[in-house]
C-alpha cells in the first residue's frame, strides 16, 4: 500500500512539474541563419518573391527525387500557394502560401506540414542592403503547442535542421550571383536618335508598386481599348507612359495608355488625355520579355551619358508585338523610347 501512494506522489509530482514547464517554456521553436549576397536587395527580393524559384534552390527538394510540386494563384503574390508531396522521410506532404512582400525588404509564408506530421510554421526572408551588397536572414519559426513543447527541452530544432538552412541559403546565393553576372554581361543594345511626333494618349495613370505593374497595366488597357471603341476611335498600339521610376520606395508613377487622333475626349472620369508634344529621341528595339529589359534600359543610358543629352519624362515603351497571339516572349517587340532635350 505504501508503495501505491509513493507511486502516486510520484506521478502527481510529475504531472505538476510537466503542466509548470509547459505553461512557462516557449511554444515554438526558432531558426535563424544569414548569408551575404553580391546582389542588390532589389534582385534578391525579385528571386525570393517567387515560390518557383524557391523550389529549385531547396535543399529538402535536392534530397527527394519524388518530390512534387503543384502551384496555385499567381506567383510572386500574395496568397499564391505551393503545395508539394514526396517522401515521408524528407519533404512529405504539405504547403507553403505567400503571406507578406515588402518589396526590396522582406517576404514571409506560411507553412502547413500535413504528413508524416501535423505541424505549422512561418518563415521570413529579410533583406538589407549595403554598398550593393544584401545580407538576407531566413527566420523559421515552428509551432510546438502545449503540452507537446515540453519536449523543446530534450530536442534543438537549430542543431538539427540548423545546416539545412544554411546550405539552403549558400544555394540561393550561389543562383543569385551566377544570375547577376549573366545580367550583367548582356549584350548591348543599338541605340537609334528621331524625332518622336506629337502624341496623344488616352490613359488610365496611377502610382503602382513595382510588383503590381503587370496586373495594374493588364487591368486598364482593356478599359481604355473597350471605351476607345465606344467613343468610335481607331487606338493605335499599346503603351506604358512612365513619368517616375522610385527607386527608395519602389514604385513608379505610371500610366496604360493608347494613341488616340488629337483633339479626343472620353465621357467617363478614369480617362485622360496625355497630351506629349514632338521632341527628339532616341530609342531601342527590345525582343523579350517585359520584365528582362534591365541591359536595354542600360545601353540607353550609356549612350545618354555618351552623348551629354538629358532625358525627358515620361519614359514610353510601345508594346509591338501581342502576347494573346505570339507566345514565344523572345519574340516579343517593345520600342522602348527616352525623350530628350
Amino acid at each position: 500500500m505504501k508503495s501505491l501512494r509513493l507511486i502516486f506522489f510520484f506521478l502527481l509530482a510529475l504531472f505538476v512539474v510537466t503542466a509548470v514547464l509547459s505553461l512557462i517554456l516557449p511554444v515554438s521553436q526558432k531558426i535563424e541563419k544569414t548569408i551575404a549576397i553580391n546582389a542588390p536587395a532589389a534582385i534578391v527580393y525579385e528571386h525570393l518573391a517567387k515560390l518557383d524559384n524557391l523550389n529549385k534552390w531547396s535543399v529538402w527538394n535536392q534530397q527527394d527525387s519524388t518530390v512534387k510540386h503543384t502551384l496555385s494563384g499567381t506567383d510572386g503574390t500574395v496568397g499564391a500557394i505551393n503545395s508539394w508531396t514526396g517522401s515521408p522521410e524528407i519533404s512529405g506532404d504539405g504547403k507553403m502560401e505567400i503571406t507578406l512582400l515588402e518589396p526590396g525588404k522582406k517576404v514571409g509564408h506560411h507553412i502547413t506540414f500535413i504528413r508524416p506530421q501535423k505541424r505549422k510554421a512561418d518563415t521570413f526572408f529579410t533583406l538589407n542592403e549595403i554598398n550593393g551588397v544584401t545580407s538576407v536572414t531566413w527566420s523559421f519559426e515552428l509551432a510546438t503547442p502545449r503540452p507537446w513543447n515540453i519536449f523543446n527541452l530534450f530536442y534543438s530544432m537549430d542543431k538539427q535542421m540548423g545546416s539545412d538552412f544554411e546550405n539552403g541559403l549558400k544555394a540561393l546565393k550561389t543562383t543569385i550571383e551566377k544570375t547577376s553576372v549573366v545580367a550583367k554581361s548582356d549584350k548591348k543594345y543599338a541605340v537609334i536618335p528621331m524625332n518622336f511626333p506629337a502624341t496623344s494618349y488616352a490613359s488610365i495613370r496611377q502610382l503602382v508598386k513595382w510588383p503590381d505593374i503587370s496586373s495594374f497595366y493588364s487591368q486598364h488597357i482593356s478599359i481604355l481599348y473597350s471605351d476607345s471603341v465606344k467613343e468610335k476611335l481607331k487606338p493605335g498600339s499599346p503603351a506604358g507612359l512612365f513619368f517616375e521610376w522610385d527607386e527608395k520606395n519602389q514604385q513608379t508613377d505610371m500610366a496604360a495608355a493608347i494613341p488616340v487622333s488629337a483633339g479626343a475626349t472620353f465621357t467617363g472620369n478614369i480617362i485622360r488625355i496625355e497630351n506629349i508634344p514632338a521632341s527628339k529621341a532616341v530609342y531601342v528595339n527590345y525582343y523579350g520579355a517585359y520584365n528582362k529589359s534591365e541591359a536595354a534600359y542600360k545601353s540607353i543610358e550609356q549612350y545618354l551619358a555618351d552623348n551629354n543629352l538629358k532625358q525627358k519624362s515620361p519614359v514610353i515603351e510601345q508594346y509591338i508585338t501581342d502576347p494573346a497571339i505570339e507566345k514565344d516572349t523572345t519574340k516579343w517587340l517593345t520600342k522602348i523610347i527616352f525623350l530628350v532635350e
